[in-house]
């Protein structure tokens, strides 16, 4: 009786590990979605860039797409902490880490102390929040960030965007000619506290010291609270891709980056 009692017992807690398993499973990828960015300059009404950004499980995936087949992907790794950067048309990849932006802002930290940088590094700013339309702005008198939020369908999904915001922010703000991230990140922060995901975004940056030359990027977001079959079959390519496409360091990737785009002009 005590071997049945015993067999009973350890096939009761197999069954119900197999279901416990199934059903974090499914709650897990029941909280995937995805993310279509649009990205507008100024007054002019067609994209300069758009983008689809996958949130599944802990592993993030952004496609930049063009009219080719060969846009950038992004993959950010939440779990082992780094970015890998694929450029489809040359079949190369990069890697990298946290440690490494974090230690490319504290470099920029230490240098524009008396730099025209200080200001976007060591940003003064004010924030509001109009509950009603769910806006909110963050400003300084050099650059506003005015969002519009929509709720979530799930909770999970607000700190899962503001990482992969705030991280991203950090990995464009290595691109030459883009803005430190510290600004967006205090409007990621405001936008998680209202419990908010993007509908829009519009960054004004003031060009002069009395506002007459101002630079206007307005980003629209769509998000769907599923992804599609398509979507993961798309996953699953990518993760090819990482596996096959040839390593080398960030300074070979951007240069090739640099050389593709020169030939496609």
């Amino acid at each position: 009786m005590k071997r049945t009692s015993t067999s009973h017992r350890f096939s009761v807690l197999l069954t119900l590990a197999v279901m416990f398993g199934v059903a974090t499973a499914t709650h897990g990828q029941s909280e995937d979605f995805r993310m279509q960015t649009s990205v507008f300059v100024g007054n002019n009404s067609a994209p300069a860039m758009s983008s689809l950004t996958m949130f599944n499980g802990t592993t993030i995936y952004d496609f930049l797409e063009n009219e080719s087949e060969f846009g950038e992907i992004t993959v950010f790794d939440v779990k082992r902490g780094r970015f890998v950067l694929l450029d489809p048309q040359r079949k190369v990849k990069t890697t990298l880490t946290k440690d490494f932006l974090v230690q490319f802002l504290d470099q920029i930290l230490s240098q524009t102390s008396s730099t025209a940088l200080t200001k976007y590094v060591q940003p003064k700013l004010q924030h509001e929040f109009n509950l009603a339309t769910k806006t909110v702005r963050v400003t300084s008198d050099h650059l506003t960030y005015q969002a519009i939020g929509i709720a979530p369908k799930f909770d999970s999904a607000i700190q899962r965007y503001r990482h992969f915001a705030d991280w991203v922010a950090r990995l464009n703000s290595t691109r030459i000619g883009n803005l430190p991230p510290y600004s967006r990140f205090e409007l990621n922060r405001l936008m998680a506290k209202q419990k908010l995901m993007p509908k829009s975004i519009k960054r004004t940056l003031m060009l002069d010291e009395v506002g007459l030359r101002k630079q206007i990027v307005r980003s629209e977001h769509t998000i769907n609270w599923q992804l599609t079959n398509t979507d993961r079959k798309r996953i699953s390519k990518t993760g090819d891709q990482m596996a096959i496409f040839k390593e080398v360091s960030a300074d070979e990737f951007w240069q090739l980056k640099t050389q593709a785009v020169q030939s496609n002009r």
